[in-house]
């Protein structure tokens, strides 16, 4: 089974509203904070990309607000790497620095401090267990690999909210604009014609301010029985 956690933002798990939200419709996901990120966790038998996809449009559907950025990086440490497959600090310090082992162990995504301690490094969990996995040191089956967890985030970028699928219908063909007026004359010159248009930018902003309400409110109905959207 995959454990896939989402890294989520504009949500506040503070929120009476929130929560009832995420009891009603978002039950089957396990939502936590961890140093100031907002993580919603899946479980899935199945194609973690499918499944991370569904989730995604699932809760920018049911809280509005809400995007689905990234897996989240899960960045570890070494003490975390030793901590978590059960081995010593010193054993995994000696696969990083390339003194025992296979070798090739992962370069660090970065490092933090500095000075007289040196700094310490972190790497993507992903990438760790990718090796561990490769060398049969630890076989974690739940953790999605490096390749899979770069196929969930360009998924999720392809994932729409409310909004965009708004924009996506206002943009489908011509624009029409009901009561934008325009005029046009041709001005004859040697060889070519121009055409020039006069808009009129008070009946534009109007319809678009209107349209916007609607919008706003999620009533179709004003928008299919008023003419300006037609």
């Amino acid at each position: 089974m995959y454990r896939v956690a989402l890294r989520v933002t504009g949500v506040d798990l503070d929120n009476d509203a929130t929560l009832g939200a995420l009891f009603e419709v978002l039950d089957d996901l396990t939502w936590m904070e961890i140093d100031g990120r907002t993580l919603a966790v899946l479980h899935t038998d199945g194609d973690p990309v499918a499944s991370a996809v569904l989730a995604a449009r699932q809760i920018t559907a049911g809280l509005p607000g809400a995007k689905v950025e990234e897996v989240d990086q899960d960045l570890v440490g070494i003490s975390d790497i030793a901590k978590r497959i059960g081995v010593t600090r010193e054993a995994v310090r000696l696969w990083v620095d390339g003194r025992r082992g296979p070798g090739g162990f992962p370069p660090p995504v970065g490092s933090a401090g500095g000075g007289e301690r040196g700094s310490v490094r972190f790497w993507r969990w992903a990438s760790v267990s990718d090796w561990l996995r490769k060398y049969n040191l630890h076989d974690e089956e739940d953790a999605l690999s490096a390749v899979q967890v770069a196929e969930v985030n360009a998924a999720l970028l392809r994932v729409m909210t409310p909004m965009d699928f708004a924009w996506q219908e206002v943009s489908k063909g011509p624009l029409r604009i009901a009561q934008l007026k325009s005029s046009a004359a041709n001005i004859a010159s040697p060889g070519c014609g121009h055409t020039v248009l006069t808009f009129h930018y008070s009946a534009a902003t109007a319809w678009h301010e209107r349209l916007a309400a609607a919008l706003a409110s999620g009533d179709e109905h004003e928008r299919d029985d008023d003419p300006a959207f037609r």
